[in-house]
Order: C-alpha cells, then sequence, then structure tokens
C-alpha cells in the first residue's frame, strides 16, 4: 500500500473507510460510487435515457522510467592512508511517466440543465469520458478548465540536472586491510520542483531540498588468499542529512469535505454576488508550501570478492525518510481568500427558469451530494445560500484545507543489490567498468514505490 504523494492519488473508500487503490469506481450523486462524474464535467449522466449501467472503473497503473548518468570525482589518499578526502557527485537524468490511465463503463455524459453553467440555457458537457476530464483542456459557460491535478493519458518525459551533492572528510583508521572515514555532506537543490499541474509529474532529485549530513565509510579485508590474487571485504557506506525547506505548489483537498474533495465544483463571489465563475476546487487549493524533513539517509552493507581482475559483490541497501512537516503562509502577497468560494455539491446559481438561486451545499463530498433543489429556501437540511459568507470555505488556508492529508508519511525502502567489475590493473590510470542492479521494495503502511535498476559503471584511478 502506497500513500505517498503522488504515489496513490486515488481516494477510493472501502466500507465507508479509506482504501489505498489505484481504482475507483464512478457513477452519479446517488449510486454510492468513489467519483460523481458530474463534477468532473460529464454532467448529470444518470439522465441520459441511453444510459446502459449506473457505475463504471477507472483504473490508474504508472509506470515510471528513469535513465541518467552519474558523473563521480573522488580526490583524496588511498583508503589504506590516513588523510582527506573530498567526493563531488553530478546526476544528469531523464525522468518518463507513463500514467496508463484507463476506464471502463457504459456511463455517457448529458447536458448540464438551465442554470447550473449559463443562467439561461442548457450546457453540454464538455468531457465524453473520465479520461478526457482528467487531462482538462476545456472551459465552458461558466466553467473554467482545471490547471491543476490533471492526469494525462499521455506519456510525460522531462530531462534535468539532478541535485549536486559535495562531500568532504578524514580517513580516522587506515592500514593495509581497513579503513574508516568520517565526512561532512552536503546536497544543492539543482533538481525541478513540483509544479502541480500533473500529479504524476516527472522530478529528478529531491524536489528542491537542500540537505547537510554526516557520511561514514569504511572496509575490511577479512579474508586474503595465499597462492594466487583473491581476498573478500565487507565494505559499509552510510550518510543521513537533514533537508532544509523547499517552497514548491501543492494540491490540497478540502478540510471538510473528505477526500478528492479537491475535484469539487466550486462557485465564485464577491459579497453577495456570484461572479459568474465555477472550476474544480483543485484551481484555488492548489498553493505554494514550504516542506522540510527532518532527516533523510540510507546506507549500504556489502560483500566483495575479489579474484585477479575480478570482482563480485552482493549486499542490502536500506534507504529512510522521517514525516514531512508542512507550511503555509497565508500572510503573502496573493494569498487566496477562501471564503469568496462556496462548495456546490449540485447545486447551482440558478433556477431552471433562470431565477437567481444562489445555493451551495457545503458538506458535499465527491462521491456523494444531494439533487439540485430549484427554490428558495431550500427544502433539504444542507443546502444554503451561497451569498451568506458563512457557508462558504473559510477564509484562512490552513482552516479551509486538508494540510494534513498531503503531509509525506514516513517511508523506508529495502535494496538488496547485486554487482560484477573487470578491472585493468596492468594499466597506468587502472580504468575498470562494471555491471549492477538490484530491486527496491517497500514496506507495511510505507510512503515509497517499488522500483528496481539496472546500471553500468566505469572509471580511472590514479
Amino acid at each position: 500500500c502506497c500513500k505517498s504523494l503522488g504515489s496513490m492519488p486515488f481516494w477510493a473508500t472501502q466500507n465507508g473507510e479509506p482504501f489505498f487503490s489505484n481504482q475507483m469506481t464512478l457513477g452519479s450523486n446517488k449510486s454510492g460510487s468513489d467519483l460523481d462524474v458530474y463534477q468532473m464535467g460529464m454532467g448529470p449522466v444518470e439522465n441520459n435515457p441511453t444510459l446502459a449501467e449506473q457505475t463504471g472503473t477507472i483504473t490508474l497503473s504508472p509506470i515510471i522510467y528513469q535513465a541518467g548518468v552519474d558523473l563521480l570525482l573522488y580526490l583524496g589518499n588511498q583508503r589504506d592512508e590516513r588523510g582527506w578526502w573530498m567526493k563531488l557527485k553530478a546526476p544528469i537524468g531523464v525522468t518518463t511517466v507513463n500514467p496508463l490511465l484507463s476506464y471502463s463503463c457504459a456511463l455517457e455524459s448529458a447536458p448540464y440543465p438551465i442554470g447550473t453553467l449559463a443562467a439561461s440555457t442548457e450546457t453540454a458537457a464538455p468531457f465524453a469520458n473520465i479520461a478526457d476530464a482528467f487531462a482538462s483542456d476545456t472551459s465552458t459557460g461558466f466553467l473554467q478548465q482545471m490547471a491543476f491535478g490533471r492526469i494525462d493519458c499521455k506519456r510525460i518525459s522531462q530531462a534535468h540536472f539532478g541535485d549536486l551533492e559535495f562531500a568532504f572528510g578524514y580517513n580516522v583508521l587506515a592500514d593495509e586491510k581497513k579503513h574508516l572515514g568520517i565526512g561532512v555532506r552536503l546536497c544543492a537543490p539543482t533538481g525541478n520542483k513540483a509544479n502541480a499541474i500533473d500529479i504524476l509529474q516527472p522530478l529528478f532529485g529531491r524536489n528542491g531540498h537542500a540537505g547537510v549530513g554526516g557520511e561514514l565509510i569504511g572496509h575490511w579485508n577479512f579474508w586474503e588468499s595465499n597462492t594466487d590474487d583473491s581476498y573478500a571485504a565487507l565494505w559499509f557506506d552510510g550518510m543521513a542529512m537533514h533537508l532544509f525547506k523547499s517552497n514548491h505548489l501543492r494540491s490540497f483537498d478540502l478540510a471538510g469535505n473528505g477526500l478528492g474533495s479537491k475535484y469539487l465544483l466550486v462557485a465564485k463571489y464577491s459579497g453577495n454576488s456570484f461572479q459568474n465563475s465555477i472550476q474544480n476546487a483543485v484551481n484555488i487549493t492548489t498553493i505554494e508550501v514550504g516542506s522540510t524533513f527532518a532527516a533523510e539517509g540510507n546506507f549500504a552493507l556489502g560483500f566483495d570478492f575479489h579474484h585477479r581482475n575480478w570482482s563480485f559483490m552482493v549486499g542490502y541497501e536500506g534507504w529512510g525518510r522521517t514525516c514531512e512537516k508542512l507550511s503555509i503562509d497565508c500572510t503573502i502577497p496573493g494569498a487566496i481568500d477562501y471564503n469568496q468560494y462556496a462548495v456546490l455539491g449540485r447545486q447551482s446559481p440558478f433556477s431552471s427558469l433562470g431565477l437567481t438561486l444562489n445555493l451551495c451545499q457545503p458538506l458535499a463530498k465527491i462521491g456523494e451530494s444531494l439533487d439540485r433543489v430549484e427554490t428558495v429556501p431550500a427544502p433539504s437540511t444542507g443546502i444554503v445560500l451561497a451569498t451568506n459568507a458563512s457557508n462558504r470555505l473559510p477564509e484562512n488556508a490552513n482552516d479551509a484545507l486538508n494540510i494534513d492529508g498531503q503531509r509525506a508519511h514516513a517511508a523506508y525502502t529495502s535494496k538488496p543489490f547485486g554487482q560484477i567489475q573487470y578491472t585493468w590493473k596492468d594499466y597506468c590510470y587502472i580504468p575498470y567498468v562494471g555491471v549492477s542492479g538490484g530491486y527496491e521494495f517497500t514496506h507495511l503502511k510505507n510512503s515509497a514505490v517499488n522500483l528496481w535498476n539496472i546500471s553500468v559503471q566505469g572509471g580511472i584511478t590514479f
């Protein structure tokens, strides 16, 4: 179960409780589905006389590809000598995300009734299916296009420099059979950052986090042959860093409307006046956040066997990160006044006769809301006037948004790996080349994704 931001962006429920899944059910406001497609621009599908079934499904099975090069420079004494050393790593890479979004349903879009997206006319549904709706690029009547939180069916690729990493240390213990080095490690945030336009955005690096910490590296040759050039060694390399604040964009659900509520329709008001603007809440709940992590670290422990020019290594690598701390500054220029926005559910600014209604349903959920009401005052409990400021969202983002719901949980992964390497020892610059691979997997109640990798290494020593 992957629970981190972006790894499982759907909000399916099971027996009324959150159920982290890559599939959701689709339907109307009365079908008990995870998503009422009315909120996504497909209209009141239950009113379509050709409707073959009441529900459908949407599935998201993303695959992430990453290819790149790590340029590593090491300067310092040999590992069997005490002294200073320095390492500089510069990664360059291409990240590709293939969302593999699919749906299975016979839900047919239906026109929005008079008064919902236009004051006096019926409005054709802007999207014929849910895949087009999540890739929203259309404005219709009062309804504005979705600027953030999109899932495009197309494969997205981006090439970037990754985060530059620098380590400076000293070998405090060194002889022919063992060494131990201690160093300071720094990370510069030269990779890209999330812009929240696409939920599954290719990122290369730590999403804008600078880091500082320490590194511990050492080895021990515990066996050596007396007859040929063979020996066995244990290697350890570990680091831990504090990740400083990164300011980037992130999309939030509404505090009082449950999972997935960032896709609910909201109407904009100024005082008591409807501003002829309806949009998915994600357009206004996508804001700049400050993100920090107390610690991130990894370590690798390997068994290395050398025979003449060949070396074979098998080992284990662990990676972990603490819970994220999020902050929002509501005083920055341009901060949104959320009290201008009312959650509509299926209510509308106007009636089918063109009369002004200005009704809203403050506690509507993405898969459950009340049918449209055509009279004022509303006969149904929970449907109220949007012209009353107390029926709209709280003014402050910390009150209006579910901040904790988008905080990245603590994570830990395990990665068994193997490597084979050949070294030309008789050459002046001692060139080497190797091939390695591993499988990184998450643990129960974690917030990471499973990955496998294969890589080629090469270099020279002088």
